[in-house]
């Protein structure tokens, strides 16, 4: 029997095909919307307007000609974007009609208005355009518990087109703000909903493949997401305008309107409620799809079994976690260290997408490099996982991502071609570790308590991700230090892999008691 439900819900077969299609379509949206800011709320090259030599026209968003004028060598000083020399009289023909002491702007001049940098004159205000990557990721935090519960009670299928939709929604209402603030709005609004998307359709993938599949569900889930990332950066190429960019790229989210209808509910979640025939008719479904002859007192067996699970696992589920921690130091030690890489392996994915600006060359080409890193480290990760282990694989990344970004730090300012391959070699590393850590934490914690502690060390990882838009601002001290920073934390976070054992081809921790077992100890240390 076993075999046969392997081959209908928790193999691979036509059946896991088709869904893994139809995911590829929120996911890869979700990957376009996820770091938007990037290109949306970008740095924008500005200069001081100077009433004595140019028309108030202009003022905002200037042609080529206006951007860089002759007189602009002696009226502004050289580099910067928020000073300008002081007139002595009105005129503005000769270097002797300025002084060389330096005023501030009254109003700007931008080099072209593809960001709500010139649209709301956010110019010499560096925290504002930052400010909105940190409400993103501040509505990424709200949304994990709301999506949560919606998943849990409504459905994965439910909860991925509530999040897939309601992203589409707001961000199209993004597009018609009149003001900054009203912009925060929108995005935070827009992240409370649309941040679940890929939680949900990783939950209903691995559901129908196997907890034991888990690696080959990033696989499948990450290729649309990277490909969607690198599409925000073509998309933005191709519009020039952020509000254009709205309007083209979240229409496509509301075709999840017809998912009730195209896209399977998880067998597993209608069990777990009692909708016992409409799991039996999915089941049918399936099973018919694979090629798979389901005898009908098999599929009874199937779904009594399933049903004491559940019943089992929730008479089981152990509410005294806070006196477990109290009680075993190996939950404490796996707790504490799951929670310095969560915060570093996000904090350094999401910066290093951020700082994609700060390399030579074009910024959309950058981008679009650094989301296709991705690719690499996904397959790697399905290549290897399995065969040297996860702490062995884990460290190894970390040291990867560690060794590129801090050689970018020792690297003179100008190498461009160098820093580039350093940057991307660095992305991979981080796409590994983070890929890794879902997998690798879940195994870590026992089954009386995974989902919880896994879902508390994901809550506190997107504490970098509230930080790490801001982390640009250390260039104008230093340009090494965002770089320097980001390799600093995976080797802090390589030191604490030795606190915690491998976990390929060893029994999952079942109770609290399993992690203090003597064997478990031994590698504990």
């Amino acid at each position: 029997m076993s075999g046969v439900r392997e081959e209908w819900c928790s193999g691979w077969g036509r059946w896991q095909a088709r869904l893994a299609l139809l995911l590829a379509l929120p996911v890869l949206l979700t990957g376009a919307y996820g770091t938007n800011y990037v290109f949306l709320a970008a740095p924008t090259p500005h200069r001081c307007h100077v009433p004595e030599c140019e028309e108030n026209s202009t003022i905002g968003v200037a042609s080529s000609e206006q951007w860089s004028p002759e007189w602009s060598e002696w009226a502004i000083p050289k580099g910067s974007q928020c000073e300008r020399w002081a007139p002595k009289h009105s005129a503005c023909a000769h270097p002797d009609h300025f002084d060389n002491t330096t005023v501030g702007c009254d109003n700007y001049v931008y080099e072209h208005g593809s960001s709500i940098v010139a649209e709301f004159d956010l110019a010499c205000a560096d925290w504002m355009p930052r400010l909105v990557g940190t409400v993103h990721n501040v509505g990424m935090l709200i949304s994990l518990p709301i999506m949560g519960f919606i998943s849990d009670r409504y459905g994965r299928r439910g909860a991925l087109v509530i999040s897939g939709c309601g992203a589409g929604v707001l961000g199209l209402v993004k597009s018609f703000v009149p003001s900054y603030e009203t912009y925060l709005l929108a995005e935070l609004l827009e992240t409370v909903l649309g941040a679940s998307v890929y939680p949900c359709a990783f939950v209903l993938m691995i559901e129908w493949l196997g907890v034991e599949h888990r690696i080959l569900a990033s696989l499948v889930l990450g290729i649309p997401l990277s490909l969607g990332a690198a599409s925000l950066s073509l998309l933005d190429y191709v519009t020039g305008y952020w509000r254009t960019w709205a309007r083209w790229a979240y229409p496509p989210s509301l075709l999840l309107l017809l998912y009730p209808w195209l896209l399977p509910e998880s067998v597993r979640w209608l069990v777990s409620r009692g909708r016992m025939d409409e799991a039996v008719e999915v089941i049918k479904k399936a099973a018919k799809c694979n090629k798979v002859h389901l005898p009908s007192d098999a599929l009874e067996k199937i779904l009594l079994e399933k049903e004491q699970l559940a019943e089992r696992a929730e008479s089981n589920i152990d509410e005294g976690l806070f006196t477990a921690l109290v009680k075993y130091s190996a939950l404490r030690r796996r707790l504490c260290v799951c929670f310095v890489w969560w915060m570093s392996a996000v904090f350094v994915f999401y910066g290093l997408a951020v700082s994609a600006h700060a390399l030579a060359g074009s910024r959309h080409a950058n981008y679009a490099l650094v989301a296709a890193a991705e690719l690499p480290a996904l397959l790697a990760n399905t290549l290897l996982l399995d065969r040297v282990g996860r702490r062995p694989l884990f460290t190894a990344a970390l040291l990867i991502t560690a060794s590129a970004l801090i050689g970018i730090s020792c690297l003179p300012q100008s190498s461009g071609g160098w820093a580039i391959a350093l940057f991307l070699i660095g992305k991979m590393g981080a796409t590994m570790t983070l890929n890794a850590l879902y997998v690798y934490t879940a195994e870590l914690f026992p089954t009386r308590a995974r989902q919880r502690l896994l879902a508390a060390c994901s809550t506190l990882g997107r504490v970098g991700a509230i930080v790490s838009p801001l982390t640009p601002a250390l260039a104008t001290y230093k340009w090494w230090l965002p770089t320097a920073l980001f390799g600093s934390l995976p080797l802090l976070s390589a030191a604490l892999t030795r606190l915690v054992p491998d976990t390929l081809h060893r029994r999952l921790p079942d109770s609290f008691a399993d992690l203090d077992t003597p064997a478990d100890v031994a590698q504990d240390v």
